[in-house]
């Protein structure tokens, strides 16, 4: 079954380098092309998720195999040819290109949300930290052992505010490590 989004999603990525799903989502709301499509909040976010990401594999095949990269957080249309995707790609590809599954129960919806997070949460979270690490840390948060998480915030906004990339003395890389520290500090916070 040919998906009706297809050329309103072609259109889109042209205009538009990378796209995230949500976003894409939200363009076509915006537009129109989309509308409320359950009751259910849970229900209308997996059936619209699903229609998008079908269109996004129908529209791989249309193009080219490889000139159209797909992921949740990250669409792209490639000029070059890139390396073939990962297999869970390949399998999110079969799954979303199968219309049964358009019609999942609450349960297999929930479950996928689960995966999704969980999938999610182990890319994003920092990585963990040795005692040597965390103590180096603390000296160089100016943080006391029984540090609270007010104690943390103030000093994340003084030394995100110092190397700010937007600030004449501001530095990208030292920014987003002073981030990566943070999220490495924040579970050894006390409340």
């Amino acid at each position: 079954m040919l998906n009706p989004l297809i050329d309103r999603i072609f259109d889109l990525i042209l205009t538009q380098k990378v796209w995230q799903v949500h976003i894409l989502a939200a363009e076509l709301i915006n537009c129109g092309a989309i509308k409320p499509l359950d009751k259910n909040p849970e229900r209308d976010l997996f059936k619209r998720n699903f229609l998008i990401m079908n269109a996004l594999y129908q529209l791989q095949e249309q193009l080219h195999p490889k000139s159209l990269l797909i992921s949740t957080l990250h669409i792209e249309l490639i000029e070059t040819e890139i390396e073939s995707p990962a297999t869970v790609k390949s399998n999110l590809k079969d799954y979303y290109l199968d219309w049964g599954n358009y019609e999942a129960s609450e349960e297999q919806i929930n479950e996928l949300l689960t995966s999704f997070w969980q999938k999610f949460k182990k890319v994003n979270s920092a990585p963990a930290l040795t005692e040597d690490h965390f103590d180096a840390l603390l000296a160089k948060w100016q943080l006391t052992n029984d540090f609270s998480l007010k104690e943390l915030q103030k000093r994340w906004r003084q030394l995100a505010l110092a190397h700010h990339p937007d600030k004449p003395t501001g530095c990208e890389n030292a920014f987003k490590q002073i981030k990566v520290e943070y999220e490495q500090l924040k579970p050894a916070a006390r409340s």
